[in-house]
């Protein structure tokens, strides 16, 4: 009887590490580590921080490094497989329609977030003529939000303007803050940190340019070749959308510590997020193509570009569906 106990015990001891180090081998195996460049600290990107911090990722498998980035050099990154992902889509878009193996999967926002503010004596966008105004850099969706609001006004960012470029939103508000800029094209919570300064806000970028900056880029390759991967990303970020549009007590939370916000300021950048979110992540034919257009034409590319060419929905769409959220 002791023996045969003894026995039982052993056995089930055995049992329980194998099951234990089978359970580990699995999770070792399904776990993917993927890296993700991100241009800078902002709202535009709270989607994949907020799915890192609820733990989103790792409930798909995926063990994401988000890996703060410049734009430009994000975009070489992803072409040259060194990252995965880029969160910087309007990029993306324009190094498709160049002819880089790259496409965009998803956006996060159906318009941009970003405004233009000023020294306060400056009241309109017409004063800006001869004025420094700083942005993200030539390449960057900061450029294009900043040429269309200038032609509301008959300028032109090269022969009206002194350009001027920082990159990252928070060097950007800070140079801005220290009277090295009149205006700049600030993200919130950044163009808060301006207004609550002095500054004023002339114009909003969503007032004149219709096409989102933030989302989800990669290699053509990684499509093909890992749709699985790609999946489970974007079912991952799918579910951290849906996070902050029923939680805003735990999502103003992420972002106040995230970006070191006053809970005010937290808030006020979360009900705009909110506003322009896109909770599926598609964006409307209509506005792709005008978007591929006006990067055909000011990367003056001569051959027609389709859609099909620079974004790819299919895994979204499935994702959606598989989330019940079609």
């Amino acid at each position: 009887m002791k023996f045969t106990a003894l026995k039982t015990t052993l056995l089930r001891a055995v049992s329980m590490v194998l099951c234990l180090a089978w359970g580990q081998s699995i999770g070792a195996q399904t776990i993917e580590k993927v890296r993700i460049g991100m241009p800078s600290l902002s709202l535009s990107f709270i989607a994949p921080q907020l799915a890192y911090a609820k733990g989103f990722f790792r409930e798909e498998g995926i063990d994401a490094e988000i890996i703060r980035i410049a734009t430009n050099i994000g975009i070489v990154a992803v072409t040259t497989k060194e990252i995965g992902y880029t969160t910087a889509v309007g990029a993306a878009l324009r190094a498709g329609v160049k002819g880089l193996p790259i496409k965009v999967v998803t956006y996060f926002n159906g318009r941009p977030l970003h405004v233009l503010v000023a020294k306060r004596e400056l009241k309109t966008v017409g004063e800006l003529r001869g004025k420094v105004i700083g942005f993200a850099g030539y390449g960057d969706s900061t450029e294009y939000m900043l040429r269309a609001i200038l032609a509301q006004a008959g300028m032109t960012l090269e022969k009206d303007v002194q350009a001027f470029q920082v990159s990252g939103s928070g060097q950007r508000v800070q140079t801005l803050l220290a009277g090295r800029l009149d205006a700049a094209i600030l993200p919130p919570p950044f163009n808060f940190e301006a207004e609550n300064k002095g500054f004023a806000r002339l114009m909003a970028a969503a007032d004149v340019f219709e096409t989102s900056v933030s989302g989800l880029a990669l290699h053509n390759d990684t499509l093909k070749e890992k749709p699985g991967q790609v999946k489970k990303m974007l079912r991952a970020l799918l579910k951290a959308q849906n996070f902050i549009r029923g939680n805003k007590a735990d999502s103003v939370r992420v972002i106040a510590d995230w970006l070191k916000l006053e809970p005010a300021i937290a808030q006020a950048s979360y009900d705009i997020y909110v506003k322009g979110m896109s909770l599926s992540g598609v964006v409307g034919e209509r506005v792709l193509e005008s978007d591929i257009e006006r990067a055909r034409r000011d990367q003056q590319v001569k051959d027609a570009v389709t859609v099909g060419r620079v974004v790819e929905f299919a895994v979204l769409r499935e994702a959606l569906q598989e989330l019940g959220m079609r």
